[in-house]
């Protein structure tokens, strides 16, 4: 790891006892959502400590669930979102089981298909961002039972407001989903609508199984904490360079810092082509010696400098944590997506594919 100017450490034993907890308090089979690389965790690692927990794996393209066949996964591979139907015959070639929220690829489908094939229905109950509508469903899915290649195994819906205070929404939509299973003589094997937000709150919305994501991860989407989850990645980056400024001096492009006396400073090796976000510029903090310390001036593409206290013991080569603990101190996802104004999804999946991922394993005992 010495090697690495920034890297990001991903403790596979946190998330598989993520994933442990989260099946424990639901009591419901674990569809467990792994698209963006594993929400920037690293996919094939991730789904390999999930082995015997995971009863479903759901990514969000069709280029995912083949990179996940290729890598030896064998548990049904749920694609989440709508595919083109060019992609019919590859989704059949991988055993990925697609969703349908129209006719017109569930026709092409039920064409190429030499074998039945498993399928999933999205049902749009007010997320409105794909789907069919909640008032329709129950026709497309009697629609369906004509093709004779295609079964559906499973019914879903996405909750828009699950991880908000006001929960009225999540009901209403619940409702809708339910209206549309008192319609059909046979809603599945499988029949999810709670995300993470609702996995840790809601139980009207566990139905067969539940559909987490970011909790798998080790962090909470919303206020509600009725379990513990452990967060499983650490941001690092190494100090490559010590100086200090003189009263008045500026840092980085466009100097928009200036020292307001003798400063000392120290570059760190990561900047906004790794993924840290520009918006931290004169805002953000990170750990040096198990303290926090300023960022200043704008964070470049492949670099960040921050202030320095004159006692700070500090040396080339030094680890500053961007995201996770040293010492007694910490800074979490949460909180360095609050400082650059935006969530914790974004920051998680934008670290870049130059920031190797070093895996730490599960021993026997689960613990890392």
């Amino acid at each position: 790891m010495d090697a690495y100017r920034t890297h990001v450490e991903i403790n596979l034993g946190a998330i598989r006892r993520n994933a442990e907890a989260i099946k424990t308090f639901t009591g419901k089979r674990l569809i467990a959502v792994v698209k963006a690389d594993a929400y920037g965790h690293g996919v094939t690692s991730v789904t390999e400590a999930l082995q015997g927990i995971a009863d479903m794996f759901a990514v969000a393209t069709v280029e995912e669930g083949i990179k996940l066949r290729q890598a030896g996964v064998r548990e049904p591979i749920l694609v989440l979102f709508s595919s083109l139907p060019n992609q019919a015959s590859l989704i059949i070639e991988h055993g990925l089981v697609p969703t349908i929220s129209d006719w017109e690829f569930a026709n092409r489908l039920n064409a190429v298909a030499s074998n039945t094939i498993s399928v999933h229905v999205n049902i749009n109950t007010g997320m409105n961002r794909y789907g069919v509508h909640w008032t329709e469903a129950a026709q497309l899915l009697h629609r369906l039972k004509t093709l004779d290649r295609l079964t559906v195994e499973g019914l879903f819906t996405h909750l828009a407001t699950a991880d908000e205070a006001d929960k009225s929404y999540v009901f209403a939509q619940i409702e809708r989903f339910s209206s549309v299973l008192k319609k059909i003589s046979n809603s599945g094997r499988w029949v999810h609508a709670a995300n993470s937000a609702a996995t840790l709150a809601i139980r009207e919305a566990y139905f067969d199984a539940v559909r987490p994501g970011l909790s798998l991860y080790g962090i909470y989407p919303a206020s509600e904490r009725p379990i513990t989850l452990e967060p499983a990645l650490t941001w690092k980056a190494r100090i490559g360079w010590i100086g200090s400024l003189s009263e008045g001096e500026g840092v980085s492009y466009g100097l928009t810092y200036k020292a307001p006396h003798q400063t000392r400073v120290a570059m760190v090796q990561v900047g906004y082509g790794d993924g840290y976000p520009r918006a931290l510029s004169n805002v953000g903090e990170v750990l040096i010696g198990g303290v926090r310390r300023s960022i200043i001036g704008r964070v470049c593409m492949d670099v960040s400098v921050v202030r320095l206290e004159p006692t700070d013991n500090v040396s080339v080569g030094d680890a500053a944590v961007l995201i996770g603990k040293q010492g007694d101190a910490e800074i979490t996802v949460d909180e360095l997506a609050a400082r650059a104004g935006t969530i914790s999804y974004e920051i998680l999946t934008q670290i870049g594919i130059r920031v190797p991922r070093i895996f730490k394993h599960a021993s026997a005992n689960g613990k890392t």
